[in-house]
């Protein structure tokens, strides 16, 4: 018994480090890449540790874009896309978990069914429906729509968590004379933070590293965001070689935010992980 748990602790250990080695690798190639000068960059056979650190790379990305002005419009789309993914999905999920109506689990599913919609397919319609509100360059349009693609996800997410809060404490809560607004307030939020919090983590990263629609929605400069910021630096022609080490340290300017945000919130997605899990 002794000898096939360490077996299979051991395999469990080598799987874990090849997945981290699977995630890591790529990242220290870019950062490599971001300090290495340029008679290095294309250098054969590659070598990972450069020969010599060119840290005045950061310096000549942060220089090649506008980075407070992308930073900013990246917050302004971001944070109001994750909040009110978070308020929309809350209320959504109360409504399927703790309202009874006709029809609720045939509704959840249908709602659940938008998921299989790719983001190419609604390009289109979500262009056309942005334009004929006149918010084309605008932060609605940038946000909105990225509100409605994640409201399925988001709902079920929450509606797991909020399945494993006991429906006692809202009996308990109807005979002291609270109603819906009452329970939602005082007693699923408080208990939901983590599962919030991962949804609103989650909402924020895929929003920041949003490109596709704000190559659609987005043509005035003044309005780009960071992943835009980042796409005008590799050039409008073949012709151009772009400065890989530049743009590397660029990217890795970009991360930051996102890395420092989940640096800060990891530990609620393991509790939101540890106590939704997939209840019927």
């Amino acid at each position: 018994m002794r000898t096939q748990k360490r077996s299979k602790g051991i395999l469990l250990t080598a799987v874990a480090v090849l997945a981290a080695l699977l995630v890591l690798v790529p990242f220290l190639w870019v950062l490599s890449t971001a300090l290495k000068p340029d008679n290095e960059l294309f250098l054969f056979p590659p070598r990972l540790l450069p020969g010599e650190f060119a840290w005045n790379n950061f310096a000549d990305a942060w220089h090649l874009l506008d980075f407070p002005r992308y930073f900013f419009n990246s917050f302004m789309v971001t944070v109001p896309t994750a909040f009110f993914t978070v308020v929309v999905c809350s209320l959504a999920a109360y409504a399927f978990t703790r309202m009874n109506f006709k029809l609720r689990n045939a509704m959840f599913l249908l709602y659940l069914s938008t998921m299989m919609i790719p983001q190419v397919v609604r390009l289109i319609p979500s262009f056309i429906i942005v334009k004929n509100l006149h918010m084309l360059n605008s932060y609605a349009g940038m946000i909105l729509p990225q509100i409605a693609w994640s409201i399925p996800f988001g709902t079920f997410l929450i509606r797991q968590f909020f399945l494993g809060i006991p429906k006692e404490l809202d009996e308990s809560a109807r005979i002291d004379g609270a109603g819906h607004v009452r329970i939602f307030r005082s007693i699923l939020v408080p208990n939901a933070v983590p599962a919030m919090v991962t949804l609103a983590t989650y909402i924020f990263i895929t929003s920041w590293n949003n490109l596709i629609w704000m190559l659609v929605v987005v043509s005035k400069q003044e309005k780009f965001t960071i992943t835009l910021g980042l796409a005008t630096m590799t050039g409008p022609s073949v012709d151009f070689i772009p400065p890989w080490n530049e743009i590397m340290a660029a990217t890795l300017i970009s991360i930051l935010p996102v890395f420092i945000l989940y640096l800060f919130f990891q530990k609620y997605f393991i509790q939101s992980v540890a106590m939704s899990g997939i209840k019927e």
